[in-house]
């Protein structure tokens, strides 16, 4: 059975067609620079079109959307109709450079009357279940109430994929089921989960709160915002971008590739290596955080391009962790390789094991399709 998966961006439109009867992906493309000169499409529309050319000849069951927020409204999957497409406008605002672009490739689809159903799997869904405690914020009720203020999450697509993966391959008991996933890449983020369930996550009402990023601050005091304007008569929109794409490591140090970023350090870049200083302090927090609220730990997870492909990263994190029983196999950690599925570097002396597990969006949406329609 086949599902294809769009997962669009603000200029890109990825997508990748899954049967699940072995797993395999029969196609996987870009339609990229959308809108720009020179680009692949000139709108988003055309770029739905595109890909669709593309599958004109497979027998498809369903399309599955990647949408980045659900708000509160969506918990689940969800089949696309106009009361629907009706809620999802109203989200806009909460992830401004992802739910449009993604809104505009569902509304132009539906249009088409395809003869298969379209299905939404929304990122902030595995966070759906969070405790009050973890997704309130200290602020007047009136916002949360009246405009929503509170914690969303996102990556939860990758953090439910990798922690199910992560439970399946070590077959561990219920009661041994604790979990950090570490979803490092361009964005980044940490979930504690419990048996699958997450209880906590590291991005907040939008994915700038949290882990330093390439281009995000992530942690920020609330007023430096308000002392910027203030103090410089930037706008609100320079605000924005100056944390959003300005900021992280890129702002500490002017590069956002962490491959660069790790090379200047080992040269003795001074601004490199303090990016990663904050970079991996900041991750520890949250570690030792989430140790605390999940009572001990069981399995440290490692995902993303960062995490499955940097192992110098992944020393420099769990290196000062031997006290909570994380210890990795430096053998194992240096030669691991990419496109492995799941690799356990935990040293025999650890009482934590931890995983590089590789993450796959794409299956794990057109898994939540065949789920909602056809389990």
């Amino acid at each position: 059975m086949n599902i294809l998966v769009f997962n669009v961006g603000s200029t890109t439109l990825k997508y990748a067609c899954i049967d699940l009867a072995t797993g395999s992906r029969v196609t996987e493309g870009l339609v990229d620079r959308i809108g720009q000169i020179g680009g692949d499409a000139t709108d988003h529309l055309t770029a739905a079109r595109i890909a669709l050319d593309r599958h004109k000849d497979f027998a498809l069951a369903a399309i599955g959307h990647r949408v980045v927020q659900g708000g509160d409204r969506f918990a689940a999957p969800t089949i696309v109709n106009d009361k629907v497409l009706m809620d999802l406008a109203k989200l806009d605002t909460l992830a401004p450079l992802h739910n449009p672009p993604a809104r505009t490739v569902i509304e132009a689809m539906t249009a088409l009357e395809l003869s298969i159903p379209q299905v939404l799997v929304f990122d902030t869904a595995y966070f759906s279940n969070l405790p009050p405690k973890a997704y309130r914020y200290a602020i007047a009720t009136w916002a949360y109430s009246d405009h929503g203020v509170r914690r969303y999450g996102a990556h939860g697509t990758s953090h439910r994929y990798v922690t199910e993966q992560a439970l399946n391959f070590l077959d561990a008991a219920p009661e041994q089921r604790r979990v950090i996933s570490l979803h490092l890449g361009g964005g980044a983020s940490v979930t504690a989960s419990i048996d699958g369930v997450a209880i906590d996550t590291s991005m907040g009402m939008t994915p700038l709160e949290g882990l330093v990023m390439a281009s995000r601050t992530g942690d920020i005091d609330a007023s430096v915002p308000l002392y910027l304007m203030r103090q410089t008569g930037m706008s609100v929109d320079e605000i924005d971008t100056l944390l959003n794409k300005q900021s992280g490591l890129l702002g500490l140090c002017g590069d956002v590739d962490m491959r660069t970023v790790l090379s200047r350090r080992r040269q003795g870049d001074a601004a490199a290596s303090l990016a990663i200083e904050i970079y991996i302090h900041r991750i520890l927090k949250y570690i030792g955080g989430y140790f605390a609220i999940l009572g001990g730990l069981d399995v440290l997870i490692f995902t993303a391009g960062v995490g499955e492909n940097a192992a110098e990263i992944r020393k420099l994190i769990t290196a000062p962790l031997a006290h909570l029983g994380i210890v990795i196999d430096d053998q194992v950690n240096e030669s691991l390789r990419a496109n492995q599925v799941i690799v356990d570097l935990t040293d025999p002396t650890a009482t934590v094991r931890t995983l590089v597990v590789a993450t796959d969006e794409e299956h794990a949406i057109a898994k939540q399709v065949y789920d909602h329609l056809f389990a």
